[in-house]
């Protein structure tokens, strides 16, 4: 934390024992004070009834996970809704049928099945009669009608043509179902890939050597996204004998040029959480480079798809940046940014860089920088109490904040006030000069801020565990 005391001065102060465990104390203190105040009493309720709530699943009845599983099954499966309503209405036409057509359907039993095997020993029974109209039914549903036999009450041919109707729809629907099933799977490829489990999931595009060193942080840390989808044209084996190791991870790939449109939305790039485009080394000899064109070409169709996705861009070349820049990338990252840096910084603090290597390169699980979120009943407190929260309560070091900031849209700040004419003009003047005054959300770093330095809720914290 922040002192009032020069920074030479207080790091040359010799450190007694007695005000190390005032120190200690005070911040005890701080610690026990913060956890009498409404806000800490309600996450301490949470976390109880969250534990109760794990608890209870454990000790959930089988029966009813069961039921939970048929009912979800029927509630994403299009398909099996229209057939389940298809043999429900079967089966109610073949027992109205049945009742009010028994005679005639009990006559015919006997006249086609004679010699053959019945239900009845002796003679066709009930159940003999319910599966011949059962039998009549599928023939009318099907629309296939042999004719051999059919109402002859007025009742019964008034029920037949509701059945007829009725049929008519639901076969029309079953047939829209599998048509679309088809579509889907002809849109995703042969590897089917399951909708309903991609929702703020990672897609990745791109492959060279990083990427198994990318995955393996991901798999790390267990509060990141476990769904990632890859979309390059590298090798189907060379990519599974890459993720073969990842037991937390749900890996898909997509064997296609990731700079088409229809290939990222095959990659439900529109619900992704985070779009990462690498230089891509895919079918490339090991003295070629990659062709970085392709990156800021997929970021302009990212942000076609999807204008809120959280594209982050990984170029070689500088250049690029400022093409990234106009494509609304989110995220630019330059690998020889930091190096000079770090050099420098072998000679006047030898012990910086290792620390870096450390911090990044060699986290561990649970382990490392990493950034969570602060609970919403601490929005509005300060960073002293939010650094001491952290300290006692987990043992953990805050070391900072990132702060989310909206997006700019010049149409958002020219309003509805002016001319009309004057505004196009503006802003054709600036599209004619490939100037983009229009930017997604980011994400600034504030470290080590003051004591007093108050967070709502567009931060959170960045803790070194």
């Amino acid at each position: 934390m922040n002192t009032e005391a020069p920074f030479d001065q207080d790091l040359d102060k010799e450190v007694t024992s007695t005000e190390l465990d005032e120190v200690l104390d005070a911040n005890k203190d701080l610690y026990d004070k913060l956890n009498q105040i409404p806000e800490i009493e309600a996450i301490e309720a949470i976390s109880i009834e969250e534990d109760i709530a794990s608890e209870s699943e454990k000790e959930s009845n089988p029966l009813s996970d069961f039921i939970s599983r048929v009912r979800g099954f029927y509630n994403d499966n299009e398909l099996v809704r229209y057939a389940s309503w298809a043999l429900v209405l079967i089966l109610i036409s073949t027992t109205a049928l049945t009742i009010l057509e028994y005679d005639m359907f009990y006559n015919d039993v006997i006249a086609d099945v004679d010699g053959s095997f019945t239900f009845g020993k002796t003679e066709p029974n009930w159940l003999d009669t319910f599966f011949h109209t059962f039998w009549w039914s599928i023939v009318t549903f099907t629309t296939v009608g042999y004719g051999d036999v059919s109402p002859v009450t007025h009742l019964g041919k008034f029920l037949t043509i509701i059945i007829m109707l009725l049929n008519f729809g639901v076969v029309t629907l079953l047939g829209g179902a599998v048509a679309s099933v088809l579509v889907a799977q002809r849109l995703t490829g042969d590897d089917t890939l399951d909708e309903n489990k991609f929702e703020g999931h990672l897609v990745i595009a791109g492959w060279n050597k990083t990427v198994p060193s990318i995955l393996n942080l991901i798999d790390s840390n267990k509060d990141s996204t476990s769904v990632i989808i890859l979309v390059n044209e590298t090798d189907k084996d060379i990519i599974q004998r890459a993720i073969a190791g990842y037991e937390r991870l749900d890996i898909s790939h997509i064997p296609e040029n990731f700079t088409n449109e229809s290939v990222l939305r095959k990659a439900f790039l529109d619900k992704a959480g985070t779009f990462m485009i690498l230089p891509d080394n895919s079918g490339l000899l090991p003295h070629e480079d990659p062709d970085e064109d392709k990156t800021v070409l997929t970021c302009l169709t990212a942000k076609s798809i999807s204008e809120s996705c959280n594209v982050i861009a990984h170029v070689l070349d500088v250049e690029n940046v400022s093409h990234l820049q106009r494509a609304n990338a989110n995220e630019i990252v330059i690998p020889d940014e930091h190096v000079p840096h770090l050099l420098a910084k072998h000679v006047t603090d030898p012990g910086v860089p290792q620390f870096f290597d450390d911090l990044i390169l060699q986290e561990e699980e649970d382990k490392g920088l990493q950034e969570v979120r602060i609970p919403k009943t601490l929005s509005g407190q300060t960073h002293n109490k939010i650094s001491a929260f952290y300290k006692f309560k987990y043992g953990w070091l805050l070391v900072g904040y990132a702060i989310r900031k909206a997006g700019f849209s010049l149409d958002e700040q020219m309003g509805e006030s002016g001319s009309p004419l004057i505004r196009n003009m503006i802003k054709e003047q600036l599209d004619g000069a490939g100037i983009n005054l229009t930017s997604d959300e980011h994400v600034i770093v504030e470290i080590n801020p003051a004591d007093d330095y108050k967070v709502d809720e567009k931060h959170s914290a960045l803790v070194l565990r």
